[in-house]
């Protein structure tokens, strides 16, 4: 009897566990055009565009970068479509294949832990021109950040060199006053002991 209830027990864990492992999450983007996601290994996000449904489903993840599948209207069809998605980097996808971008993805971070920060963006409504300055969640302070980064350790290295070549110069200054000074007592006591003699033999 206690076998039969512990097998019971591990079949339902087991299911648990299998269903938390796929989780399935809908995106709505009627009243924002950027939303955010985070999600797992094989978690897939369900949205509805252009008059259709489609999906991304994550195939793998990664330290810094994701595998997905895109299904673009999975209501009409059942194709995957495999795609790359890096840090710092935005997936720009034509899901009506017009020529035309419908949808940014930017992979925002990923934990140590494996959970996947997603952003997305509708852009259907956005002039194509205009694109090219549209920005998703925190990608312009993070631009800001790392231009600061790159002036503080541009500052770092110009005074260390600086530093270096000034402690160069003043210590091989240091050297030549140094040795005069040395050359220049020993001649005194050359000097000197020349004069002893001479006062000697006199």
């Amino acid at each position: 009897m206690n076998t039969k209830i512990a097998f019971g027990l591990f079949l339902f864990l087991l299911s648990i566990s299998f269903a938390s492992a796929n989780e399935s999450y809908d995106v709505d983007f009627s009243e924002v055009s950027t939303q955010a996601v985070f999600l797992r290994n094989d978690d897939e996000i369900r949205f509805s565009l252009l008059g259709g449904e489609h999906v991304i489903i994550i195939e793998d993840v990664g330290t810094s970068s994701i595998k997905v599948d895109i299904g673009p209207f999975i209501d009409q069809q059942s194709i995957l479509t495999p795609g790359l998605i890096g840090l710092d980097y935005i997936m720009k996808l034509d899901l009506n294949k017009d020529g035309i971008v419908d949808l940014n993805v930017a992979l925002y971070s990923v934990s140590a832990d494996g959970q996947v920060h997603l952003v997305l963006q509708d852009v259907t409504n956005v002039d194509q021109e205009a694109q090219g300055d549209l920005g998703l969640v925190g990608e312009e302070k993070s631009g800001l950040n790392k231009t600061w980064i790159l002036i503080i350790f541009g500052a770092f290295i110009l005074v260390l060199v600086l530093f270096l070549i000034f402690r160069n110069g003043l210590w091989s200054d240091t050297e030549k006053k140094t040795e005069e000074h040395h050359i220049y007592h020993a001649h005194e006591k050359k000097e000197s002991e020349e004069q002893k003699e001479e006062d000697n033999k006199l």
